[in-house]
């Protein structure tokens, strides 16, 4: 498992591997990203983005969903 772990090659992402041969099957070519961050940084900047979006959705979650603000 090691070798495995310790290889040198880069490991394709879901863009290369699942999205680029439907779009290439399209006839599309490859855009820049519209998001100029590459690799860790624009995940991080999703999960940061995910974690503030789910802590107001979960702090605000009764008076969206539950509350009906005094209508019967």
């Amino acid at each position: 498992m090691t070798p495995l772990l310790a290889s040198t090659e880069s490991w394709p992402g879901v863009d290369e591997h699942v999205v680029l041969p439907f779009a290439e099957a399209a006839g599309r070519t490859p855009q820049p990203p519209l998001i100029p961050l590459e690799g860790d940084v624009l995940l991080f900047a999703f999960l940061c983005a995910g974690l503030v979006g789910g802590f107001f959705l979960g702090y605000l979650y009764r008076a969206l969903f539950v509350e009906t603000g005094g209508q019967t």
